[in-house]
């Protein structure tokens, strides 16, 4: 008869926040026009205390409010992921396209009308394919690293200039625990 191998952590007796919350990107106006707009990035340690650290973000869900309706030619917006060299990165700098369209198309929104947006199954994102596949995969999770650091971007174009329109993009994370 074996015996008893007690692999219990009794240092996980007590809820330490791991549950999914709602993060909120700044504006997306109509400025951001043929810009790559970082909304948020992942690195180990953050600006606002406390930092990431080395929990994997698990991303539940994803929305793009319009909050006042985009105006002027043919508008095209994608959600995405890109990264940039370290976190100082700013206004200005450099973002390695990794994936334009990861978590919403364009077809999923409507730039001229205020409303909410999902990914919906009929288009087909990465992160939405995974999702649905119930597939635990780099398009549903993003590792902070302090090097070459993730990012949400949003990439807004138009074939004439943008004059109006503003929205935000929505996520329900959860930071899961990691040991490495």
């Amino acid at each position: 008869m074996a015996t008893m191998r007690d692999l219990r952590r009794t240092d996980l007796r007590a809820n330490v926040l791991e549950t999914p919350y709602w993060i909120t990107s700044a504006e997306l106006t109509f400025l951001s026009d043929d810009d790559k707009a970082v909304l948020f990035s992942f690195p180990v340690t953050k600006l606002v205390s406390p930092g990431y650290g080395t929990n994997l973000i698990f991303i539940h869900e994803v929305a793009f409010e319009v909050t006042d309706p985009y105006v002027g030619g043919t508008r095209v917006l994608t959600i995405g992921q890109g990264s940039i060299a370290t976190d100082d990165i700013t206004t200005g700098g450099a973002v390695t396209d990794i994936d334009a369209d990861m978590y919403i198309l364009n077809a999923d929104i409507t730039l001229g009308t205020a409303g909410w947006y999902l990914p919906t199954s009929g288009t087909g994102s990465s992160w939405l394919t995974d999702m649905t596949a119930n597939t635990f995969t780099t398009n549903i999770t993003i590792l902070p690293v302090d090097g070459t650091v993730l990012c949400v971007t949003a990439y807004l174009t138009s074939d004439d200039a943008i004059t109006a329109g503003a929205g935000r993009v929505h996520m329900l994370i959860s930071e899961l625990p990691s040991c490495r």
